[in-house]
């Protein structure tokens, strides 16, 4: 026996989210978001949407959401507990006060989630010593920090993660499930069948099954509504985002669209014809060219081999989907980062990984609140132009990690006493 072999690395994950966890209580307890820049949450919009069920109106019952039902009725369940409790108020108020750290506290239910998944698809794919330097990573990590108490979107991360994580353990039926509902709070999982029909390729039964399944848990969160005469809003709910202008996009300079995805004041909910009402310029380039364009590129790669057994290949294709479907919406919003960055960090657990989530960060804080503050058109279009970059760049890594010129060996981790900076 070699008793000169390293021991193998203990999980240190008990550690991680305790502190993970005790780190964010404390924060979601004492602190008040007084931003130097700006202290909106989407917190404060979800909670305006909430209050109009104080008249009456739920979202796809008798108004329309621009958010999936997950979503809207998360915010809506956290506003009724609260309302139990405590009066009816503005955002000047304790009842806002409590509803925000109420719905903080359900969103870091979700993000330790994503922290523990983030861990156990690192140990499936990579190993334990790499999956507790991205567990001390992503705790430390400034964005995942901001957004889980800001907007709803750890929520669909989770759900997301779970998803992949269901097809590297072969759990087929419940990874449709949870992509299912990562997909009801928000649409953009939906990428994640590409990955998963490429991984499944050429058995079509699975791919059909998977896709069945993602349906129909899809729909039936819309039969209660629809079940309860909500049918034309819950119509327009869907279609409140194919109408929206394109936002925060290369697309969306060249449309001339400057704004962050106007689709109107909270008010507006209520009027059934304002659900498709466009608050920005129309399309230069009609959408079904990006859509064939991008569909070409993604059928290139689908044709190209990949080992399926090796669930690293798995893990760099789903990235790799997941950034040419942000280079192909015509919208963006800064928390979808919560998502593309545990990707790029399970893809390179490494240096490389940590570098281009540290640009993503510096491009983030460029484009909000920077430059939603100096609305200065140049800072703008410079944030845009250089998160397209990044997701170029990256998609080429990973391009390059799928199908490199000649064998590579698994790139080797830096030791314990080595910095990943440098």
């Amino acid at each position: 026996m070699n008793t000169s072999a390293a021991p193998a690395s203990a999980s240190q994950l008990k550690t991680i989210v305790t502190l993970f966890v005790i780190l964010r209580v404390t924060i979601l307890l004492m602190y008040t978001p007084q931003g130097l820049l700006n202290a909106y949450t989407d917190f404060q919009h979800y909670y305006r949407v909430a209050r109009l069920s104080e008249q009456g109106y739920y979202p796809f019952i008798n108004s329309w959401s621009e958010h999936p039902p997950l979503q809207a009725y998360t915010s809506q369940a956290v506003y009724s507990v609260v309302r139990s409790v405590m009066p009816a108020g503005d955002l000047t108020t304790p009842t806002y006060q409590f509803f925000a750290r109420l719905l903080g506290l359900v969103m870091l239910i979700f993000e330790t989630g994503v922290l523990i998944l983030i861990h156990r698809i690192t140990l499936r794919v990579w190993d334990m010593e790499r999956a507790n330097w991205l567990g001390w990573v992503y705790s430390a990590l400034s964005v995942p920090l901001f957004y889980w108490n800001a907007s709803q979107t750890s929520n669909f991360v989770f759900f997301t993660l779970l998803a992949v994580y269901g097809v590297i353990t072969k759990k087929r039926a419940a990874s449709a499930a949870s992509l299912a509902l990562g997909m009801l709070v928000k649409l953009t999982p939906v990428f994640l069948i590409g990955s998963v029909a490429r991984f499944l390729w050429p058995a079509l039964k699975p791919i059909i099954r998977y896709a069945i399944i993602v349906a129909v848990v899809f729909a039936l969160a819309f039969v209660p509504f629809v079940a309860q005469g909500g049918t034309a809003w819950t119509i327009a709910s869907l279609a409140a985002n194919g109408a929206r202008a394109s936002w925060a996009t290369p697309w969306a300079l060249i449309d001339g669209n400057w704004g962050v995805g106007d689709v109107g004041d909270v008010p507006t909910r209520t009027q059934l014809e304002l659900a498709y009402q466009v608050y920005g310029n129309p399309p230069v380039i009609p959408a079904i060219i990006g859509l064939i364009l991008f569909g070409l590129i993604f059928l290139w790669l689908f044709r190209r081999p990949i080992d399926q057994r090796d669930p690293r290949h798995f893990i760099w294709f789903t990235t790799l989907t997941l950034l040419l479907f942000h280079l192909w919406s015509k919208g963006w919003s800064p928390q979808w980062a919560m998502l593309i960055i545990p990707c790029l960090l399970l893809s390179f657990p490494n240096q490389r990984g940590l570098r281009l989530v540290l640009i993503f960060t510096l491009l983030l804080f460029i484009e909000w609140p920077l430059s939603d503050v100096l609305k200065w058109q140049p800072i703008i279009a410079t944030a845009i132009l250089g998160r397209t970059a990044l997701f170029g760049a990256s998609s080429v890594l990973l391009f390059r990690a799928l199908w490199p010129r000649a064998p590579q060996p698994t790139s080797a981790l830096p030791r314990p006493h080595e910095d990943y900076i440098s």
